[in-house]
């Protein structure tokens, strides 16, 4: 196994991430995926960091995609795209030290505490009302995280920074 590039962090993302990236960027020129943060950050994540999922999470994302109306062709496509990109977590806690008010929610955090995540990244309340009760991972929304990940990327042209741990803030 190779070394853990000191500027690779892994993070979980929530189902709202992949609903906001949407699955258009997938047949879209590269101009639609540059103006939406979360097409922006799961690309970032697939191909600069550590993406992270479990079945649960894999199946939520799907069903999302699916309610929300995408082509079950191009939802087909993101999940594979996920599948490929992403490191699949076999979850062994069974309860978050503090769990969140939506019962659906506690599968993200287990996933990101059994995936040694350094974020979880969501625009849930009920997730981002626990920030403060986390230290690792970091539950914090879109915007800041991508706004890390890039200052990171734009840091050095090796995309090694030398710190593997988020910026300091929560949320």
């Amino acid at each position: 196994m190779e070394a853990l590039n000191a500027a690779n962090l892994r993070l979980v993302l929530d189902t709202n991430q992949i609903v906001g990236a949407g699955s258009r960027w997938l047949v879209s020129g590269p101009g639609y995926a540059s103006s939406n943060l979360h097409v922006r950050l799961l690309r970032l994540t697939a191909t600069e960091h550590t993406g992270l999922y479990c079945d649960e999470i894999i199946d939520e994302y799907l069903e999302k995609l699916l309610d929300r109306n995408h082509p079950p062709d191009r939802a087909a496509r993101l999940i594979t795209y996920i599948l490929g990109a992403f490191d699949d977590v076999q979850l062994v806690t069974t309860r978050a030290p503090v769990r969140p008010c939506d019962p659906d929610d506690e599968v993200f955090l287990l996933c990101a505490i059994d995936g040694d995540a350094h974020y979880l990244v969501s625009e849930d309340g009920d997730l981002l009302d626990l920030a403060d009760e986390y230290e690792h991972p970091t539950i914090a929304q879109c915007d800041a995280v991508l706004s890390d990940l890039e200052s990171r990327q734009n840091s050095d042209p090796s995309g090694k920074t030398g710190n593997a741990e988020p910026s300091g803030f929560n949320g």
